[in-house]
């Protein structure tokens, strides 16, 4: 569906203390035209060219990277393996992470190891923690030093329910040489000193990656006591590094307040009710940053925008439900996130979501669950 084009007001994507008023103006022009509405409609030719029935058979996570122009890295988290067979999936396990390769729009390359034995197994592991432990893939940025991506150490805790996990602390992937095969990489692991996860409580970056100009931004979500006794539960927090510094955490700025300062422990969010994962990317046609994210686990996917990264971010706009929600499977859609580097419309923005299930077995018994989702919303300009 088409969007109504509305006008918005000049302003300044650099930090300056004018963007505020110009911002606002931004907000209400682009609310004027709200009951235009971005809308979302399923992009069924996408999710085909990740639907196989044999080796790689579906994954949550689903995060993207640009590596060229025509070249888009792939990360996973929760890999099935096996075969698909009448509609199930048979001789399957899983495994927790994997990646891909895709050229333009030619189905991708799909790389995860395999153990002594022969048997499927996880693209990376931790090289340091108690044996267990695993890595859920998060988001990153090809730059001058190299390929980095975010990583979430993590336990199980209860095995064969949707939820029977527990996060132990984040960590930035290093790949020294990405023009080389994924099974080539020289990958190091650096522990993020920032990442704070209490039972109740939690701190962490990486669940969104921008590079701009000077800058790499690093987007995380903040559950801690005093982002909720600000008004801001579960808010969107930023960081940033100089565009060849990603890796020295020790030139690392957080936004606070509207200020960029060095201690990650005064960080404040943006906006808040955030999504566990999401994305924040850059809309040329728009002239607006949005964020995009699933609101919990209910099967709605949501955007905001906002003329600046320290906002002002206006309200959140439903642009898709998850059709899976009024499946049979007992199923439930999360892990919303933009992927605006994928060729497309110029005003259409490509989003995927996850579909999983309640029942852990009906991601066997129902093979049309727990691949990719593609959304197609046209934004307008």
């Amino acid at each position: 569906m088409n969007v109504r084009v509305c006008p918005t007001s000049p302003y300044s994507r650099h930090w300056a203390v004018g963007l505020l008023v110009s911002g606002l103006t931004f907000l209400a022009a682009l609310n004027a035209c709200a009951g235009a509405g971005p809308v979302g409609k399923a992009a069924p030719e996408w999710d085909a060219l990740f639907q196989r029935d044999s080796g790689w058979i579906g994954a949550d996570g689903n995060y993207s990277i640009p590596l060229t122009n025509d070249t888009t890295l792939w990360l996973f988290s929760d890999t099935l393996v096996g075969k698909v067979k009448d509609g199930k999936r048979v001789d399957t396990s899983m495994i927790n992470n994997s990646i891909a390769l895709q050229h333009g729009t030619n189905q991708p390359e799909f790389f995860y190891s395999t153990n002594s034995e022969g048997k499927p197994a996880s693209f990376i592991t931790p090289q340091y923690g108690p044996k267990g432990d695993y890595f859920w893939l998060a988001h990153g940025a090809l730059t001058a030093r190299g390929l980095y991506f975010f990583l979430q150490r993590v336990v199980t805790v209860e095995p064969g329910t949707p939820f029977g996990f527990e996060a132990v602390d984040g960590w930035l992937a290093h790949v020294a040489n990405p023009d080389a095969s994924p099974p080539q990489w020289r990958i190091t692991q650096t522990k993020v000193p920032f990442t704070k996860i209490a039972p109740k409580s939690s701190l962490i970056f990486g669940g969104a990656v921008l590079p701009e100009r000077e800058f790499v931004y690093v987007f995380g979500g903040d559950s801690r006591p005093e982002a909720k006794k600000a008004g801001m539960p579960n808010g969107l927090v930023l960081a940033r590094a100089p565009a060849e510094g990603l890796g020295d955490f020790a030139q690392w700025q957080f936004l606070a307040n509207g200020v960029w300062q060095g201690d990650s422990e005064k960080v404040t969010p943006v906006f808040p009710n955030l999504g566990s994962e999401f994305s924040v990317s850059w809309l040329p046609a728009r002239k607006a940053y949005v964020a995009v994210y699933s609101e919990g686990i209910g099967g709605k996917i949501l955007l905001r925008f906002a003329p600046a990264l320290a906002g002002p971010w206006g309200e959140p706009i439903e642009v898709f439900r998850c059709p899976e929600m009024d499946w049979p499977s007992k199923a439930f859609c999360y892990a919303a996130k933009a992927h605006p580097e994928l060729p497309g419309a110029p005003d259409e923005l490509l989003i995927t979501y996850a579909a999983n299930s309640w029942d852990f077995w009906n991601l066997f018994k129902d093979a049309r669950l727990y691949w990719p989702r593609f959304v197609g919303v046209r934004l307008g300009s």
